[in-house]
């Protein structure tokens, strides 16, 4: 018996939330609201549109078997490193000197 009460409970907290979120949007923008999204999603189920069938027939395309090593040469980029050392060790040197400007007594330049 408890464990219907607490799934009445869920759905009616989810109902809730669903009806909140459809007002909030309707207030927010003239987009459309997230229960007349969730309508269209339930309509999609038997009736898709092209994105949806587009979004499925993706989703069926078989994986391609790949090891790592690989990957990485196959994916490998020449160019400029995204973290250059210099401005990182320049980072730290900054963040050293303000943390010991802070404490009393340890200003060692």
């Amino acid at each position: 018996m408890a464990v219907l009460v607490a799934i009445l409970l869920a759905v009616l907290v989810a109902a809730a939330v669903l009806i909140g979120a459809s007002v909030y949007a309707a207030r927010k923008d003239e987009r459309e609201s997230p229960l007349a999204t969730f309508r269209s999603g339930w309509t999609g189920r038997t009736n898709p549109d092209a994105d949806q069938q587009a979004a499925a027939a993706a989703a069926a395309v078989e994986p391609v078997d790949l090891s790592l090593a690989q990957f990485l040469r196959e994916t490998v980029d020449e160019g400029e490193a995204y973290l250059q050392v210099d401005d990182l060790a320049a980072t730290l040197q900054r963040a050293k000197e303000k943390a010991t400007g802070v404490l009393p007594g340890r200003r060692d330049r």
